[in-house]
């Protein structure tokens, strides 16, 4: 069908979520790994450039803790579910972390998830 979106996504955390009024809910997140940006220099730049380039990634390590650099190489949420839960307990297959998905948005403005 035209229009559809397609992408696939990992279930990246599951923890319960309260709302301003107190009411709990199972927040559950779904991940995908996005992709890397390309980080080679021509070699026809000059010297003071690439310098510099080396110098912000330098900064940018040192500015970020490796733990949140790790986890922003990993994944990046893309999804989010809340579910009452009543919900959650009414699910016969519970998601897990780990889990991999296929999303698909249909024109209607539908959510399908398709377990991969």
């Amino acid at each position: 069908m035209l229009g559809e979106i397609f992408f696939a996504v990992k279930v990246t955390a599951i923890n319960p979520h309260y709302d301003y009024q107190g009411n709990e809910y199972v927040r559950i997140e779904f991940g995908y790994r996005p992709p890397k940006i390309p980080t080679m220099v021509p070699t026809s730049v000059p010297k003071e450039v690439s310098e510099a380039l080396q110098a912000s990634r330098n900064m940018v390590q040192v500015m970020i803790p490796p733990q949140v650099r790790a986890q922003m190489r990993k994944y990046t949420n893309r999804l989010t579910l809340y579910l009452t839960s009543n919900e959650w307990e009414t699910l016969q297959q519970k998601y897990t972390v780990g889990d991999e998905f296929k999303v698909t948005l249909k024109t209607d403005g539908n959510i399908g998830l398709t377990k991969i």
